[in-house]
C-alpha cells in the first residue's frame, strides 16, 4: 500500500422546494468547450434532460460562479453579469436556462426585437406552454420543473428592444508626461479611465417600452397563473428619448399599469460592476444584484423582511443616480381611479446613502396596499410552498372531519414556526393567525368533488392589514389560493 487517495462525491445539487432564495436566469450566451461537471450530470439525468452538452433550453444549477464561468463564455453579456452579481451579492444557489446564442454583435434593432421570444415563445401577451407537455418547455416555462425557484430574472430583455444605438466617441487621449522622479509619500493624479467599450449602453423608445410592457406582461401571466411562488424582478430599461427617471413617461403611456402585480418587482437604475466592464459604456442591468441581495436576506434575516436599507457589495457606481426630490414626490401625472405614487413606492431603488450604496426600497409593482411590500407577497410564497406539502399528504385522504382537523392542526404548524421567527405580528400565537376547515368553508358540492377549503388569516409582520387567504385542495394534491384584494 502506498498511501491513502481521498475522492470528493460530488452530490447532485438538489434543494428543498420550501426555500425563498434561489433565482432562475433565462437569457443568452454561448455554451464553452468545458465538461459539464458530473454533480450537473447527474441531476440531468435524474431530471431527465438525458446528456444535453450545448446545454440548450435545459436548466442547469449552478452553486458557484465559477462554474457558470466555465460553463459558458460570459464574458461581455448581461446574464453572465447578472448572474456574476448575483453570488456576488450574497446568492448561493441559482438555475441557468440558455435560451439561444447570443445575437450578433451589430444586429439591427427589427432582428433583435425577435430574441425576446426565446425568453418565453408565445404571441403578444400569451405564452405558449403547458405544465403538464414538457416539450413546450422553453426559456421561462422550465418553472413548470423547478420547484425551489423563488425569483426569475432576464437580464437581456432590455438590450433586445432597445433603439440601434450610436457609437461612443473615442475615449480622451491622455498626453503622455516625461518621467520623473516622485517621493513615495505623495501619490500623483490618476488619469481618468477610458471605458472599455465604445458602444453605447442600451436604451429605448417609445416602441421599445411598449415591447417591454407587453413581454412583462406576458412573464406576468406565466407566474399569476401557474407559478404562484415566484417573483420576476426586472430592470427598467435606460431611456433614450428624455433624460429624466422613465417613471413618469411609463404612467402616462399606461405601460406600468399593464403588468402592475404583487409578481412583478421593478428594479432601477443600473449598474457599474467589476462583471460589466465589457458591456456597452460598463454598464449592467441591475436585477441580478437586487436577487442577489434578496437571496442573502432570505439565507440571513428571512426572506419576509424588508431588505431596505441593505448593503450592495462589489459595486462601483449607480447610473443615472436620482435625486432624493425625484425618488420621493410623486410625478405630475394625472391617473384615472387612481393615485400616483412616488418612485420609491412603486419601484425598488438601489441608490447612495451615508453608509454607502444600497437597496433604498423593496417594493412590488401591486396597486393594492397590501401587496406593495414585495416582504408580503414572498412570505405568502414561503406559506403557499409549506401548504402544498401538507395538502400532498392528505390529498388521498377521505374527505371527513378527521381529515379536515389533522389538515388544520398541520397547517397551525406551519404558521406557529413563521410567527415564532418574526413573520408574523401578534403577542401570542392566537392574535397573529386563524385557521379554519370545516362545513363552513366548503359547500356540499366542494365535499362531494373531493376539494378541501382551508381560510387562513394571518397579520403579517408589516405595516398592512390583516390577510385572509383561501386555500383549496384539488386533485393531485393541487393547491388554488384566493386573498382578499388582488396581488
Amino acid at each position: 500500500m502506498n498511501g491513502l487517495v481521498f475522492e470528493a462525491n460530488a452530490r447532485a445539487p438538489v434543494s428543498a422546494p420550501e426555500r425563498a432564495d434561489v433565482a432562475c436566469f433565462v437569457g443568452f450566451v454561448r455554451r464553452s468547450g468545458a465538461p459539464l461537471p458530473p454533480e450537473i450530470q447527474q441531476w440531468l439525468l435524474e431530471q431527465g434532460w438525458g446528456k444535453p452538452l450545448a446545454l440548450d433550453n435545459v436548466p442547469v444549477p449552478i452553486e458557484r460562479w465559477s462554474d457558470f464561468a466555465r460553463l459558458f463564455d460570459s464574458e461581455g453579456t448581461y446574464l453572465g453579469a447578472a448572474v456574476r452579481s448575483f453570488f456576488a451579492q450574497g446568492g448561493r444557489k441559482c438555475y441557468v436556462v440558455r435560451a439561444a446564442e447570443p445575437w450578433p454583435t451589430k444586429a439591427s434593432r427589427d432582428l433583435r426585437a425577435t430574441w425576446p421570444d426565446k425568453l418565453l415563445p408565445g404571441t403578444g401577451e400569451q405564452f405558449e406552454a403547458s405544465p403538464r407537455d414538457r416539450t413546450t418547455w422553453k426559456g421561462a416555462a422550465h418553472l413548470f420543473g423547478l420547484p425551489d425557484v423563488s425569483f426569475l430574472c432576464v437580464p437581456d430583455l432590455a438590450a433586445a428592444l432597445a433603439v440601434d444605438a450610436e457609437p461612443l466617441p473615442p475615449p480622451v487621449q491622455v498626453p503622455a508626461s516625461p518621467e520623473v522622479f516622485v517621493d513615495c509619500t505623495e501619490q500623483p493624479p490618476r488619469p481618468g479611465e477610458a471605458l472599455t467599450s465604445t458602444r453605447a449602453a442600451p436604451r429605448c423608445d417609445e416602441a421599445g417600452y411598449e415591447r417591454w410592457s407587453r413581454f412583462l406582461v406576458r412573464l406576468k401571466t406565466l407566474l399569476s397563473r401557474h407559478v404562484r411562488e415566484v417573483q420576476l424582478v426586472a430592470a427598467i430599461p435606460l431611456p433614450g428619448i428624455f433624460e429624466e427617471t422613465p417613471y413618469r413617461f411609463l404612467l402616462e403611456r399606461g405601460h406600468l399599469q399593464r403588468f402592475q402585480s404583487a409578481f412583478v418587482q421593478l428594479v432601477y437604475p443600473w449598474a457599474r460592476t467589476p462583471g460589466s466592464g465589457a458591456l456597452p459604456e460598463g454598464l449592467e442591468s441591475p436585477e441580478g444584484l437586487l436577487t442577489g441581495v434578496l437571496a442573502r436576506n432570505a439565507l440571513l434575516r428571512g426572506t419576509f423582511r424588508n431588505a431596505m436599507n441593505l448593503e450592495l457589495a462589489d459595486v462601483q457606481d449607480l447610473f443615472p443616480l436620482m435625486a432624493r426630490g425625484t425618488l420621493s414626490t410623486p410625478p405630475p401625472v394625472v391617473l384615472a381611479g387612481g393615485t400616483v405614487r412616488p418612485l420609491l413606492e412603486r419601484v425598488s431603488m438601489l441608490g447612495p446613502s451615508p453608509g454607502g450604496l444600497r437597496v433604498l426600497s423593496d417594493v412590488t409593482t401591486s396597486p393594492s396596499e397590501t401587496w406593495r411590500q414585495a416582504g408580503v407577497n414572498r412570505l405568502l410564497s414561503v406559506l403557499l410552498r409549506a401548504a402544498r406539502r401538507v395538502g400532498q399528504d392528505v390529498v388521498f385522504e377521505p374527505s371527513q372531519a378527521r381529515t379536515w382537523l389533522a389538515l388544520v392542526y398541520r397547517l397551525e404548524a406551519v404558521l406557529v414556526r413563521l410567527w415564532e421567527v418574526g413573520a408574523l405580528r401578534g403577542t401570542n400565537a392566537r392574535e397573529a393567525f386563524q385557521v379554519r376547515c370545516d362545513r363552513t368553508t366548503m359547500t356540499q358540492d366542494d365535499i362531494d368533488a373531493g376539494r378541501l377549503v382551508a381560510e387562513v388569516e394571518f397579520d403579517a409582520a408589516a405595516a398592512i392589514e390583516r390577510l385572509h387567504v383561501i386555500l383549496t385542495v384539488a386533485e393531485e394534491g393541487a393547491i388554488s389560493l384566493r386573498t382578499e384584494g388582488s396581488p
